[in-house]
């Protein structure tokens, strides 16, 4: 009789940069606290880490737990910065939403894309978790919030990329997608094979470097990714959900 066997699952992908932006409501202290569960999670996951803080998260390595020091600036959208015009967003927290800030966001697709690379735990699905989520999720423990992100491990979607949306992406609201925050899409979590991943990846560096070429500005990550779902509705297999448990429990 066979033995069922049991493959790696998938790999979650996160990455903290520091200096970015500044927040009144959540420090650096503050910021490791929320990722602390989730880089305890036993689940295998590669984090990106600003070089200069490295030596904080060598702790967390494990077998795991990859930790990778990344320096900021070599993000392609620095290359940008100087040609970058920001002041005309709409935003209620202009400190927060530095240039800089949107590089990292930006970048999030670029992120999975090294750790698709790298692939060093032999997966095929791959999860993006902003690694302070555990900031929207109501539990009673860690071990709770921890649950959760266990539960994502074997979850497989072979064709598309799977996404929480606050709006309908579907429904043409009065926002301006170059100018207002659009939450058709929640941000902190996406995930799914490596072909659509890297496609997802493609298609976000192309709309980026479009937007400063055409526009000389650029947006929140969620503003960019629908205007990808307007190309065609791309594969996106999304679901409807808010900043609560469900972001997690839904995917």
């Amino acid at each position: 009789m066979n033995e069922i066997t049991w493959g790696p699952g998938a790999t979650i992908v996160s990455a903290f940069m520091i200096n970015i932006n500044y927040r009144q409501d959540r420090d650096y202290s503050k910021y490791i606290e929320l990722a602390r569960p989730l880089l305890s999670a036993p689940i295998n996951k590669v984090i990106f880490i600003d070089k200069t803080i490295f030596n904080d998260f060598i702790p967390f390595i494990n077998e795991n737990t990859t930790i990778v020091p990344f320096v900021k600036e070599s993000n392609y959208l620095y290359q940008y910065i100087d040609e970058i015009d920001n002041s005309k967003l709409e935003t209620k927290n202009p400190e927060k939403d530095t240039k800089e800030y949107m590089f990292t966001m930006c970048y999030k697709t670029e992120f999975v894309r090294k750790a698709m690379i790298m692939n060093n735990y032999g997966a095929s699905q791959f999860i993006w978790i902003d690694l302070g989520i555990k900031h929207m999720i109501r539990v009673n423990s860690d071990e709770e919030f921890i649950e959760k992100i266990m539960r994502l491990k074997y979850l497989e979607y072979p064709v598309n990329v799977r996404i929480p949306c606050i709006w309908n992406p579907d429904y043409i609201y009065q926002v301006d997608l170059y100018k207002d925050i659009c939450w058709y899409f929640a941000g902190s979590i996406f995930g799914g094979n490596i072909k659509s991943l890297t496609e997802f990846a493609d298609l976000t560096k192309k709309e980026c470097l479009q937007m400063i070429k055409q526009h000389k500005q650029l947006v929140w990550e969620i503003n960019i990714w629908q205007l990808i779902y307007k190309l065609d509705r791309w594969r996106f297999l999304y679901y409807i959900t808010t900043h609560d448990n469900t972001i997690l429990d839904m995917y």
